[in-house]
């Protein structure tokens, strides 16, 4: 980070502007129009950013190296004046250190019980650009897409715009194309977590103040919701809280315990009727769906063709992994189970399909008259039709 040739925002300028080129090549092919035109909105989109990410570059070299640079001799001298919260000599307990510096505020932090240590750098000093997008997709669709955003990494300002901070590049484009109109968006800061460094976006949608009280009402809409509303909202929420397992296939969408609150019974009444399963683990609560379920959830939701083109643009990215497994989810065969379960006269029985083709019915007991007799009570109610 204090090298005279590198700086943070590198990587991400190299994958942003490679990106860039391949949505460029894709528009020259042509597709469909509305297709098109939602490329030409990524792209207009992308070049706002790039240019913001050539800016926070060009500032890193003149202000922000040296800042750090100065901050860390001070703590090497004992100079630095450190603020800490929390407890950083229990490892079972977390604690979060800030440091100041003029354009700079350093926030080092440990989550409690697990010992991982994260650092952000939030930067100051630079004003952002503002992105102008178009109407996209219809009403119901983009309300389901902003509520999939809004319960996951969007939040509320105190000032009542809809904001967005998040360290995923994919995302960050994503926000300006679900709010139609006028978008903010700047380098907020930086993310160091283990050898990965990211940089932190912060989003807001200029024309929609006001609009949404609270998170507790967006939820509260959430249940309003169509089935197809429905499943867009839930590929959004999965792919900011969620994750895909394609060796398991499994999707699975996590939650603390606020958060499960917040959702409230009818949501979560929807989320068990698509076949998700809960998994109370204490901290966070996931919900599960998995096999044929699973692929078939990835495939409806991904039906539609404006969504699937979006989806597929932006899981070109270098972070977007959760949505390429999700396409890969989307094009997965599954088997067809050996066995179901069937209920005769209150027993319930395997129903096996053998290699010949042939249907057998099997019912495990681990005395032989007690099998007699269920054999002999599910004889009599079938020959009685019953």
């Amino acid at each position: 980070m204090l090298s005279d040739e590198n700086t943070p925002f590198d990587k991400s300028i190299r994958a942003l502007n490679n990106w860039l080129q391949e949505i460029k090549a894709k528009i020259k092919k042509g597709y469909d129009e509305s297709i098109t035109k939602l490329r030409r909105a990524i792209l207009d989109v992308g070049k706002k950013m790039l240019k913001q990410l050539k800016q926070a570059k060009k500032k890193w070299f003149k202000t922000y190296r040296q800042e750090l640079e100065e901050l860390i001799e001070k703590l090497r001298n004992g100079k630095a004046k450190v603020i800490i919260s929390g407890d950083p000599f229990n490892k079972d307990r977390g604690f979060i250190a800030y440091l100041y510096a003029g354009n700079l505020a350093i926030e080092v932090a440990r989550v409690a019980g697990s010992g991982s240590i994260t650092m952000r750098i939030a930067l100051t000093g630079l004003k952002g650009v503002h992105v102008i997008t178009p109407k996209l997709f219809d009403d119901s669709e983009l309300r389901a897409m902003q509520y999939g955003l809004l319960l996951t990494d969007g939040s509320i300002h105190k000032k009542g715009y809809l904001v967005m901070d998040t360290n995923q590049l994919w995302q960050a484009i994503a926000w300006p194309l679900t709010w139609p109109g006028k978008n903010h968006v700047y380098v907020h800061g930086i993310s160091l977590n283990d050898s990965n460094v990211d940089i932190t976006w912060h989003l807001t949608a200029m024309e929609y103040k006001d609009s949404l009280e609270s998170k507790a009402v967006v939820a509260e809409e959430v249940s309003k919701l169509s089935n197809e509303e429905f499943l867009l909202f839930l590929l959004f929420a999965i792919l900011g809280d969620g994750d895909v397992n394609i060796e398991k296939k499994r999707v699975r969408l996590a939650m603390g315990k606020s958060k499960h609150k917040l959702w409230g019974g009818e949501a979560i009444k929807r989320l068990e009727g698509l076949g998700f399963r809960e998994n109370d683990r204490g901290h966070v609560i996931n919900y599960v769906v998995k096999s044929s379920k699973a692929v078939d959830l990835a495939r409806r939701t991904l039906s539609d063709l404006l969504i699937k083109a979006l989806i597929d643009d932006l899981s070109a990215l270098p972070d977007a992994e959760k949505l390429r497994r999700l396409i890969t989810l989307v094009g997965m065969r599954i088997k067809p189970r050996g066995r179901f379960l069937i209920e005769v006269a209150s027993i319930k029985m395997s129903v096996y399909v053998n290699n010949s083709g042939c249907v057998e019915v099997r019912v495990m007991r681990k005395d032989y008259g007690g099998s007699q007799s269920h054999l002999r009570e599910v004889e009599g109610r079938w020959l009685r039709g019953g």
